[in-house]
């Protein structure tokens, strides 16, 4: 195939990945889903490389459910699962620097963004940002995680033996017989689409780039065979729908001002944040008792 081709079918995947992850949102908000068998799982930390500390999302309780976010995820060898399998396959072979950063994408870090948004993120940089994020992730890991240990989705190398997994020397055989999994939604995906929402709503001169990269972000966990192109759609679906719904948290958008203060400040070294904004940065960034 032509590489020039296939470069260009690459990114016409991506637009229409985009569009479908909005169109999917106000299509699927109505659906009601039934659930599958329970399995247990750990909600992941907000960003496995900032320290670890008891983060509580704006929203704690008040999540909108993944029953009316998330329809079932596609039946076995029905078309849009077979559509799932030949998008997994094609992956199976990628050239080596995308092998790399999709290897690389397995680390649900804020910094796996900061090229994309400009300046890196960290605790010490943007404590703001970094409180923000952390409280964010929380809420929308929650309404994940929910979802996965309902919908109970097997991962893909769980259904095939494939040549190529991320984390594995040797990718593990098939189960026989097929046991219930953590496929659905892809957990990486909302907590980067997450991500690139509220840094793009932070530096909107940096939104396309933003969201290209949480696009590959997502695309990264297929080509790692980790998850179906369903899955990512399904972590982008919830991502979305909490964002959304945190546009309308009065603490949220409190939080939000003094991240876009900061990142103001960054840019602008004559630019000052605000007293109250001055306040909380400080709170963050001093020592705890």
């Amino acid at each position: 195939m032509n590489p020039k081709c296939s470069e260009r079918g690459e990114a016409e995947m991506r637009e229409i990945r985009i569009l479908t992850s909005i169109l999917l949102v106000a299509v699927f908000g109505c659906i009601s889903a039934f659930g599958q068998a329970h399995t247990e799982h750990q909600a992941p930390t907000s960003a496995p490389s900032q320290p670890r500390v008891s983060v509580v999302g704006y929203l704690d309780g008040r999540e909108p459910s993944f029953l009316d976010i998330l329809p079932p995820y596609p039946e076995f060898n029905s078309m849009q699962d077979e559509a799932d399998v030949t998008t997994l396959w094609k992956w199976q072979h990628p050239e080596g620097s995308r092998w790399q950063l999709a290897n690389t994408d397995e680390e649900m870090s804020y910094n796996r963004f900061s090229e994309a948004f400009g300046t890196e993120i960290n605790s010490t940089a943007t404590p703001l940002l970094v409180h923000l994020l952390g409280r964010v992730v929380r809420d929308v890991q929650s309404v994940a995680f929910n979802a996965k240990s309902v919908y109970n989705r097997p991962r893909p190398f769980q259904r095939f033996q494939l040549a190529h997994v991320c984390g594995t020397d040797k990718p593990p055989a098939p189960e026989i017989p097929l046991k219930g999994g953590s496929s659905y939604p892809s957990g990486h995906t909302s907590f980067g689409w997450a991500t690139v929402l509220i840094l793009a709503d932070v530096a909107p001169e940096h939104a396309q780039q933003l969201l290209a990269r949480g696009q590959e972000y997502g695309e990264s966990r297929v080509v790692c065979a980790m998850h179906y192109p369903s899955d990512v759609v399904g972590g982008e679906l919830v991502a979305t729908s909490v964002v959304a719904r945190l546009h309308a948290d009065a603490e949220f958008n409190r939080d939000l001002d003094c991240a876009k203060q900061e990142h103001t400040a960054q840019l602008k070294p004559n630019e000052k944040l605000s007293s109250a904004c001055e306040a909380r940065k400080v709170q963050f960034i001093s020592p705890q008792p």
